[in-house]
């Protein structure tokens, strides 16, 4: 039979649609495209495969046996044509193969349709209550089911097309015995008329060629002589002369000549006309060298001196690799045809671009080249290439198990370079360009290094795939990284990207715990790889691969492994977790509020774990919660169950910021559980306690570093002045400044277990576990209004407390036991800060002559010294030093002990002036003035100073019995000094006694000395008015303190009549100097004659020196408050004014008075005089140690306590 080329050998009979055993391979995309096989000569000619089938004698190519036919086999024969008729059965297949093939394409995509169909989501329809109902019937309208139909009719369709065709071509090739044999009888005579005109193109090319063969007239006499003796003698000889051989030395200057011409002549003539790739050239050895980097370099010279003519090409090479050498020498004498012929017709411009052209197209050959050999190679199935014009296409993952029905691929090809109008930009030659398109759509922005210099299809191919990479396991990180999980960061996802190498780019999801789940893509397949493999990561992995779109799809079936992988372990793991596991305690609807109160409008299922920590009470659970939307810890508080109830009421639950991501069932982490569970119920603890005090507080979320990075503790925000509230209820706080910010903030810090805990922990008693306490740690901070005042404070303020006054705050240590509230204890700590604050502001309102050396909260050391130096910056150095040379730049140290539950104890150093008022001192400072203690010691410095330094003058004095000094102190505002002098026996006394106070004048403070036995002479009239004072006595003080001390004003010093008013800081101690240096002029001096009684005045006997007074005597209570004064002064009486009976009585009471002085002056002076005896023998007796008891005894009277000082007993009148 014969058969028509291009067609399909028919078979009649039983195997029409039978299903072959030939291999599953299929040409074109679905399997029903002809296969175009090549001629091979060892076919032969008219090669036939005849048989009979049940007498349908029709002949054609089989593979298989018939069943019920006898095959006879035999040469084929023509019998029927002539024998110069050749039968074509080229390009024919059977049609049984056909069919055979359609079959296994339509079964394999049934099956495929069917898997696709299962993999897909069903529709939840909720029967009764039962989530797991599935409705299967005919009136199904879901969309998942629309979707499943519609599916199935386009495949059913698209095969019912198919068989279709299948059909026509089988009815058709009934009659192909009679085309077949037209066919070969067409060919036959269209091949005798194509050998006709072969034949008259032979007889013209035969003509071309004799063209050269043609010979002149043969010379047959001069060939012979020349053959037979080499000469001719005939023939004339010209004398040519052979030139002489050139040298070494004239090669070179010609060298030399050619290039200094090229030189020239590309320097000059030809500058303006090379091309800019043409830029990089060299001239050596008569040739100029062109470098195109990364494409070829020409040699090309000249041949003429004129630069009109054009250059000549030499040699050729790629500078490319891979790449030949050196052309071989068909291509260069093809190349140098063309170079020249551009190098006469466009210059060097038109030699670069043919160069430039002709090298792309080699670097394209070389692309193929490579792409083919992979396809055969490592890549083989994986790669389809393709040649097109100037250019190259490359088709790789083929047969991706995912993704079915789309394609990527990539174009390289020649870019023209043109500009934006079309016009060929000479700054931008054609190059070589990529195209890339993914899953069927051109990629239009994409970054992808392309080498052109060093040809690699290969790591072209890994680049673009690892982009590709890049794009699936990007999209799915982005999709996952939008879920709440991954953004709220309760999981991690790493994406790890590698731009070069594809399987090095992964995607790394948390299963649960550290255990992870890895997602990579192989590079020569397209398939998903997931590890470490196990049965669930591999039926993961085996979704994610027969998804149709994986960038889609992909999170969804990462997300389900990870909930069952977490579900999975935490139930396996449950038990051994050192907690106690629980049933659920409350209703399932009571836990549905809980996890649903903080989860996300989805509501996932969940499950719930109840737990307990050995040694808690029987109300407080932790809960975990697992679901899609994340992992939930819970702390739960129930109420004790009512009478007859079967399960406890929720009272109270918080939901613990703990991160999923970074769960870790070790014996660590329920270690940092506890600690976080044990802060929550203290937490709670302290809320009850504020809320129950009515102290406003507020807890806010904050970053705690002390703790674990996977939990965080609300901070608790407490207000200072409701804490307060009492003290301030006491004190009139309306005018004050507060020092601190009203809120602080308690945070968590952790917990600290005792150590008879451990010991019953390794016990192992459950009992002992519960009965172990806990200390609770937290830190609170106090922020200070201004820093200024607090720079007195350096560091740590306590053992329990730092201030740093760069951040301007106090930071509280505090420690409570487990259920104790923790703002109690604040609140103590406070009370005694505000304390001490408040003592360290009076020190920086006292100035720089005032300086802390040690504040805390047991103990407070300060140091001051005079105001009045004129480098007060020179404080800080003297402190701890040894005293200076003089006593007003000394330094003096006060201790303050706040430690002593009897009050505040003040501790002054040996020598130390205000040593006189220690007892009043102590009482100040344990009063709620205490704050001015610092001001008080700078103010008052000056005047003990000065009370010093006259006690010192009048010693010497008093050594000869010439006269005394002594300091009452009435308080710690109140100061009065008396200075007696020696009188003889029986004469009046010679006393006279000043008082000193402090008074403010014009907004001032200053110091008032008067005379209190002046009648108006030193009261506050006086002060007030300094021409309202009355006269004094009249007596020899008066006199010498008026001549020298109240007569003129000084500098700090304003005189008031019979008094004067002193500077605190500058005019006391002088005003008292003078004083001193009055009273002394009169030391030596007989006394006046005796006064004769007068009407006028009465004199009034001083009374002795006050002993020290307790807490409960006088007004020296605080600071600012004095006694009553010793010396009251009486008003002058004028005898004009008053009845004579009443000078009488005066008179009399005036006589009696002067006869018990006498009396009193006799004894002193008997007592002064035994003294006077005794003293001369102890000077007589120790002259050489007088001066040393002397400083011992000034240093001893300076170091010693007590209200008043004074120096030895001095008899007078």
């Amino acid at each position: 039979m014969r058969s028509m080329p291009g067609a399909f050998s028919m078979e009649n009979g039983t195997h029409s649609g039978v299903r072959s055993n030939h291999d599953s391979w299929t040409n074109g995309a679905n399997g029903g495209a002809v296969v175009k096989r090549e001629f091979t000569p060892d076919k032969g000619k008219g090669i036939l495969a005849d048989f009979t089938n049940g007498g349908d004698g029709s002949g054609m190519d089989v593979d298989s046996e018939p069943n019920g036919g006898v095959v006879t086999a035999h040469r084929p024969t023509m019998d029927d044509l002539p024998d110069e008729i050749q039968h074509i059965t080229a390009d024919i297949l059977p049609l049984n193969l056909i069919l055979a093939r359609l079959a296994q394409f339509s079964h394999g995509t049934l099956q495929d349709t069917i898997a696709a169909l299962a993999s897909k989501p069903v529709p939840q329809i909720t029967a009764n209550g039962n989530a797991s109902y599935q409705y299967t019937g005919a009136d199904d309208t879901s969309p998942e089911s629309l979707e499943k139909k519609t599916t199935l009719l386009k495949t059913i369709q698209d095969l019912h097309t198919r068989w279709v065709k299948a059909l026509v071509i089988t009815e058709w090739s009934k009659k192909s015995e009679k085309v077949s044999k037209l066919i070969d009888i067409r060919s036959h005579l269209a091949a005798k008329v194509e050998e006709f005109n072969m034949v008259f193109w032979d007889l013209i090319k035969v003509k071309h060629e004799l063209h050269w063969a043609k010979l002149p007239s043969p010379d047959l006499k001069t060939a012979l002589e020349i053959l037979t003796s080499g000469e001719v003698s005939w023939m004339p000889e010209l004398g040519y002369l052979e030139p002489p051989p050139i040298t070494v030395e004239e090669k070179d200057v010609w060298i030399d000549n050619i290039n200094t011409m090229l030189s020239v002549r590309l320097s000059f003539d030809e500058y303006d006309k090379i091309p800019l790739a043409f830029r990089d050239y060299s001239i050596d050895s008569g040739r100029v060298t062109f470098k195109v980097k990364g494409g070829f370099e020409v040699d090309l010279t000249i041949g003429d001196e004129d630069f009109e003519k054009q250059f000549w090409f030499i040699d050729f090479r790629f500078l490319f690799t891979p790449a030949q050498e050196e052309v071989s020498e068909p291509v260069r004498t093809a190349l140098e045809v063309k170079v020249n012929h551009a190098l006469a017709t466009d210059g060097l411009a038109g030699c670069y671009k043919y160069l430039h052209e002709f090298v792309l197209t080699q670097k394209i050959t070389e692309f193929w080249r490579q792409a083919v050999e992979l396809s055969r190679a490592r890549w083989i199935d994986t790669l389809s290439v393709e040649r097109l014009n100037r250019a190259m296409a490359i088709q790789y993952w083929v047969n991706r198990p995912h993704s079915q029905g789309s394609k990527s691929w990539i174009i390289l090809g020649v870019s023209s370079g043109n500009g934006p109008s079309g016009l060929p930009d000479p700054k931008s030659p054609s190059r070589l360009s990529l195209r890339w398109f993914r899953d069927n759509k051109e990629v239009k922005d994409f970054d992808i290094p392309f080498d052109a210099e060093t040809i690699s299809v290969e790591d072209l191919l890994t680049t673009v795939i690892a982009r590709h990479v890049e794009y699936l396991l990007g999209s799915i990180y982005n999709k996952l990284l939008s879920k709440p999980r991954f953004a709220l960061r309760q999981a991690r996802l790493a994406l790890e990207v590698s731009k070069e190498e594809p399987s090095e780019s992964s995607l790394t999801l948390q299963l649960f715990d550290h255990e992870n789940a890895a997602v990579r893509v192989d590079t020569m397949t397209g398939s998903f790889i997931m590890l470490p493999p196990s049965p669930l990561i591999l039926e993961g992995q085996r979704k994610i691969n027969s998804s149709p779109n994986p960038a889609e799809e992909g999170p969804a079936h990462l997300e389900q492994i990870r909930c069952t992988y977490t579900m999975r372990d935490l139930s396996s793991r449950a038990k051994s977790i050192g907690w106690t596991v629980l049933r659920g305690p409350i209703t399932q609807e009571e836990v549905k509020n809980i996890v649903h109160s903080s989860a996300p409008p989805s509501r996932d299922t969940f499950q719930a774990v109840w737990m307990r920590k050995i040694g808690w009470t029987p109300q407080w659970f932790v809960m975990m919660s697992i679901s899609l939307g994340g992992d939930q810890w819970w702390l739960v508080e129930l109420s004790s169950p009512q009478p007859g109830a079967q399960t406890a009421r929720l009272k109270m639950f918080t939901k613990m910021p703990m991160s999923s991501g970074q769960l870790s069932l070790s014996d660590t982490f329920f270690q940092n559980l506890t600690v976080y569970t044990s802060g929550m119920i203290s937490h709670i603890t302290d809320l009850r306690e504020l809320h129950t005090k009515r102290v406003g507080h507020a807890a806010r979320p904050s970053t705690n570093y002390s703790l674990p990075p996977q939990i965080t503790m609300p901070t608790l925000f407490v207000r200072l002045s409701d804490m307060l509230r009492s003290r301030k209820d006491a004190t009139d706080a309306s005018s004050s400044t507060p020092w601190a910010k009203d809120f602080i903030p308690i945070i968590f810090r952790g917990v600290q277990s005792y150590s008879e805990d451990e010991t019953a922990s390794e016990a192992g008693s459950p009992q002992q576990k519960r009965d172990s306490r806990i200390k609770i740690i937290a830190e609170a901070k106090l922020a200070v209004t201004n820093k200024a005042k607090f720079q007195l404070l350096k560091g740590s303020v306590g053992h329990d407390i730092v201030f740093d006054g760069r951040a301007g705050q106090f930071t509280l240590q505090l420690r409570a036991d487990m259920g104790t509230p923790m703002v109690t204890l604040l609140e103590s700590r406070i009370r005694a800060l505000e304390r001490l604050v408040d003592f360290v502001e009076a020190i920086r309102r006292a100035g720089q002559n005032v300086v802390a050396e040690r504040v805390t909260l047991r103990e407070v050391v300060f140091a001051y010294r005079s105001s009045d130096l004129p480098t007060p910056a020179t404080l800080p150095g003297l402190l701890g030093g040894p005293p200076p040379p003089h006593d007003k730049a000394r330094v003096w140290t006060v201790r303050l002990d706040l430690g002593k539950d009897t009050g505040v104890d003040i501790k002054l150093e040996k020598g130390n002036p205000h040593l006189r008022v220690l007892d009043y001192l102590r009482q100040a400072a344990s009063s709620p003035s205490f704050e001015s203690l610092p001001t008080w010691f700078l103010a008052t410095l000056p005047l003990f100073r000065g009370l010093d330094k006259i006690e010192d003058a009048w010693e010497p004095i008093a050594m000869k019995n010439e006269g005394s000094f002594q300091a009452f102190h009435k308080g710690l505002n109140w100061v009065t000094i008396r200075f007696a002098l020696a009188t003889p026996l029986g004469a009046p006394r010679r006393m006279v006694g000043l008082d000193i106070k402090p008074r403010i004048r014009k907004g001032k403070t200053m110091w008032h000395v008067y005379r209190p036995d002046i009648t108006g002479g030193g009261g506050s009239a006086a002060w007030a008015d300094p021409s309202a004072a009355i006269k004094s006595r009249n007596d020899e003080f008066d006199k010498v303190l008026k001549e020298k001390v109240w007569s003129t004003n000084a500098e700090g010093i304003r005189v008031l009549g019979m008094g004067a008013a002193a500077d605190m800081e500058t005019g006391i101690e002088p005003l008292l100097s003078m004083i001193d240096a009055a009273i002394r002029s009169l030391v030596g001096t007989p006394p006046p004659p005796a006064p004769q009684p007068q009407l006028q005045e009465q004199a009034i006997p001083v009374a002795p020196a006050p002993q020290p007074l307790g807490p409960g005597q006088g007004q020296g209570q605080g600071l600012g408050q004095g006694q009553g004064p010793i010396i009251q002064p009486q008003q002058q009486q004028q005898p004009a004014r008053f009845p004579q009976s009443t000078l009488q009585q005066q008179r009399q009471h005036a006589q009696q008075q002067h006869a018990h002085a006498q009396q009193h002056a006799q004894a002193m002076a008997a007592q002064q005089h035994a003294q006077q005896q005794h003293h001369q023998q102890q000077q007589q007796q120790h002259q050489q140690q007088q001066h040393q008891q002397h400083q011992q005894q000034q240093h001893q009277q300076r170091g010693g306590g007590g209200m008043g000082t004074s120096s030895a007993p001095l008899v007078v009148d």
